[in-house]
């Protein structure tokens, strides 16, 4: 992905900000005067001058840029921009080729990032996964029933919370694979997640209520029932028969269950929801794996198209073999137990 235009914008809003004056402008003085007296964070700067994130500042902010650093060099940044009236004819011809100069730059990075955000991403990547790029997506992990050291302790990381790290591992490796570059991650029962936005749920009810949730808002099939004590999650048919793993004398899984649902978000009209869940963490695993693969995830999705005729709302039931531990990626449609509609 080409950021040449974006990063070229962000060196030129550095550069005027680090060698205009004799002694270099900090962030916290620039967004002072660009604030006039309203808030704007020194954050908002380093992103603007950071060309892997697509952020920059708004025309009138460029203009506010191009009348501070069109001032005869002083000993220091002024408070606030002048106003335009009051700058002398030299300082005139610069703000006017300097405000030039900024807006075309803006406009060359807006026209880059439209082109990346319209270009098909041609690697590793099928119809199920449609969304604009930019768009924020995030991945919602289950919690752990135990965290080996809780957030007040000073040995506390964040990700000792996340249960099956295999899966949300390998979902969020493929969605930046894909070329997703809005992702963030939460755990399940961490504050502050805004569900009314694309979200992928990974894990089952236990450690995720919120697959439990979205399960029941979505009204599914076959949802599944809570595990507790380290038990499989259950699923049930819609005519009440249950579908379980297999699993070898007291403890060697050779077959888990995997369910995937993509739908609407029916919290936002304007976003989805996926999730990922199984029976153990095995048919998580193979759920994350069964549209994100680069080799079958292709071939999956047709076989639900062609199985319902749409990809935009549906749940998928189905088998995941376990050889040795491992999780080889499930293969539709001779896998699928239940697919429907939703």
């Amino acid at each position: 992905m080409a950021r040449a235009a974006r990063r070229l914008l962000a060196s030129r809003l550095r550069a005027l900000r680090e060698t205009t004056y004799p002694v270099k402008v900090t962030q916290d003085q620039l967004a002072a005067a660009l604030g006039k007296g309203k808030p704007l964070s020194s954050a908002a700067i380093s992103m603007w001058e950071n060309g892997e994130v697509d952020k920059w500042p708004s025309e009138s902010r460029l203009v506010q840029y191009a009348l501070i650093f069109s001032l005869p060099r002083g000993p220091g940044l002024v408070a606030q921009p002048p106003d335009m009236s009051t700058l002398d004819k030299p300082a005139r011809i610069r703000f006017h080729r300097l405000r030039s100069e900024l807006l075309e730059l803006r406009e060359d990075a807006e026209r880059e990032a439209r082109r990346d955000r319209a270009t098909p991403v041609a690697f590793d990547t099928n119809d199920l996964w449609h969304h604009d790029r930019a768009e924020k997506l995030v991945v919602v992990a289950p919690e752990r029933p135990a965290a080996p050291a809780q957030e007040a302790e000073r040995g506390y990381v964040r990700l000792a919370r996340y249960g099956d790290l295999d899966a949300f591992f390998e979902m969020f490796v493929a969605l930046t694979r894909m070329g997703y570059h809005n992702l963030s991650h939460r755990s399940a029962r961490e504050p502050g997640i805004g569900t009314a936005r694309n979200l992928v749920l990974v894990g089952g009810p236990a450690g995720n209520p919120l697959t439990l949730t979205f399960g029941h808002l979505l009204g599914l099939p076959f949802e599944p029932d809570p595990a507790t004590d380290g038990a499989a999650n259950v699923f049930r048919l819609p005519d009440g028969t249950a579908v379980r793993p297999t699993v070898l004398g007291t403890s060697q899984v050779v077959e888990d269950i995997g369910l995937f649902v993509r739908a609407g978000n029916p919290t936002n009209p304007d976003a989805d929801v996926t999730i990922c869940t199984g029976g153990y963490t095995y048919g998580v695993l193979g759920a994350v794996q069964l549209f994100t693969d680069p080799r079958l995830g292709a071939d999956n999705v047709a076989a639900v198209r062609e199985r319902l005729g749409q990809i935009r709302a549906f749940a998928v039931l189905f088998r995941v073999n376990v050889i040795d531990g491992r999780v080889p990626p499930p293969r539709l449609p001779g896998s699928i137990i239940e697919c429907a509609a939703l």
